[in-house]
């Protein structure tokens, strides 16, 4: 038997994002301040024979992961990113990036697209300096609504809610270390 001492989780230092289509687009971007996951599951069931006082059986079905609840946060804005997560329409520039985003008109049928999401952090040594990274990527995602916060004297925040629920048979979470974060073109 050995002793497992594992390793610490900090910072967010990357996120990846690829929509799941037949020319997918990838934005890569390194500003999201905070980020936070809870499993969605669907909860088994326990039913007991009882006889007088006594269980005499007992059927249990185990909780299964459906996917993820995901909430990110992020004080820069990125308007690709808004546009995809909150599934409106971007108007862009050809010579000075984006100029307008228009969120789903109210009471309108929204068609978000679909997604893939890498989230890197690192494992510090006693001397901060990085040792690996660990990758966490959620497959199947699709945006929510948009929020965020704007305070006179301070940054503003946006926040994104974002759901992962991949199909019947793919993970809905891989964890895998890596030495070192992708270069970026």
């Amino acid at each position: 038997m050995s002793l497992l001492t594992g390793g610490n989780i900090a910072n967010i230092e990357r996120v990846e994002i690829e929509t799941e289509e037949t020319s997918p687009e990838k934005y890569v971007f390194e500003t999201a301040s905070s980020c936070s996951f809870n499993a969605s599951v669907s909860s088994g069931e326990e039913k007991e024979q009882r006889v007088k006082n006594r269980i005499m059986g007992l059927l249990r079905t185990e909780d299964i992961v459906k996917g993820y609840d995901i909430e990110m946060s992020d004080q820069r804005l990125i308007a690709e990113i808004m546009a995809l997560i909150d599934g409106g329409t971007l108007t862009k520039s050809e010579t000075d990036g984006w100029t307008k985003y228009a969120s789903p008109a109210a009471g309108s049928t929204v068609t978000r697209k679909s997604f893939k999401m890498s989230l890197y952090t690192s494992d510090r040594g006693t001397d901060g300096e990085a040792i690996e990274y660990y990758k966490w990527t959620f497959a199947g995602c699709k945006g929510s609504p948009v929020s965020g916060s704007a305070k006179d004297g301070d940054f503003s925040e946006m926040k994104y809610s974002i759901k992962s629920r991949p199909p019947i048979g793919v993970s809905p979470l891989e964890l895998t270390r890596v030495d070192q974060l992708p270069s970026v073109a």
